[in-house]
């Protein structure tokens, strides 16, 4: 089923590389969702997340003609998206905005209930997470959020696999002293 799947979809990029606009935005709804939910959690800034999107998407159609089918349609998407986050994170750098820390969502979690203080688990660890430095953030939400295993992270950073498990290490030893008062 996934090979017809994979099938279909090289199907819509063939027909979307010769020009036909309704086979590209076939591609928009089909991927979209998923690459807006991997750049919302390495930008960590939802309105920046759908702009990003947008431009994501408008390189995805400028750079369709180079895609030669070698890997699948959506590893080859999803790498342009995390490298075109961790670029925005790279130049946004100089212009951080205000967060409130973890440690200031745990003093507040003594006055929630449990929705709230689900929530707030939520937010504090948003709030974690954009801690951890970019490249080390790509790698935590694809392997946490994504699912993807490790050579599969490195091909699409372009790393080692070695690098790839450092990475991955490092941000969760981050993150676990990051949420460690929330607890």
């Amino acid at each position: 089923m996934a090979r017809r799947n994979e099938n279909e979809v090289n199907d819509v990029v063939r027909r979307a590389q010769e020009g036909d606009g309704q086979a590209f935005e076939h591609l928009f709804k089909q991927f979209g969702r998923s690459l807006y939910g991997t750049i919302e959690r390495i930008v960590g800034d939802r309105d920046g997340a759908e702009e990003l999107l947008q431009d994501v998407f408008l390189k995805i159609y400028q750079k369709l003609g180079s895609f030669d089918h070698r890997s699948s349609f959506y590893t080859w998407a999803y790498r342009i998206a995390v490298n075109m986050s961790l670029n925005h994170l790279k130049s946004r750098q100089s212009r951080r905005e205000t967060r409130l820390e973890p440690e200031q969502w745990a003093a507040r979690r003594s006055t929630s209930d449990r929705d709230e203080d689900a929530g707030l688990m939520r937010e504090a660890t948003r709030a974690a997470i954009q801690k951890v430095p970019p490249r080390q953030r790509a790698v935590l939400v694809m392997r946490i959020y994504d699912g993807m295993d490790y050579a599969t992270v490195a091909k699409t950073l372009g790393c080692s696999e070695g690098a790839a498990k450092a990475s991955f290490h490092q941000a969760m030893q981050k993150l676990r002293k990051y949420l460690k008062d929330f607890a």
